[in-house]
């Protein structure tokens, strides 16, 4: 992953930028499976697991900017890597995934008392 990185073969963006992300309504892949979803998602996140994103790719554009995340970056990774290999140039991972978004948002959310980003009790 980091080879891949280091030679730009792998775009990630910032869990700083995921607000701009979702408050924009970009396509944005939550890899987990269901019930981790269910315990807590971005808002506007399509939940396909990895489990079940080869069946699902009919889901996923092609011709706008995709950004995925799970809960610790492997999941996604994989994801990012396959859609890749079948031709999807614009396919971002993001870095931090859902543990960084969440601490990172927490934090920003009692610093400056604004709208949550995250629903459940993540």
């Amino acid at each position: 992953m980091a080879l891949n990185h280091l030679y730009g073969r792998y775009k990630e963006v910032k869990v700083s930028q995921v607000r701009e992300l979702v408050e924009t309504s970009s396509f944005i892949i939550n890899a987990r499976e269901k019930g981790e979803y269910r315990s807590g998602h971005l808002k506007n996140a399509v939940n396909i697991p990895l489990s079940e994103f080869r069946e699902r790719l009919e889901e996923i554009p092609k011709d706008q900017l995709v950004y995925i995340h799970c809960r610790s970056g492997q999941r996604s990774y994989n994801i990012v890597i396959v859609l890749e290999n079948l031709g999807y140039a614009n396919v971002f991972n993001i870095s931090g995934s859902f543990l960084g978004i969440c601490l990172y948002e927490y934090y920003n959310d009692v610093v400056t008392r604004r709208e949550k980003l995250v629903s459940g009790n993540s």
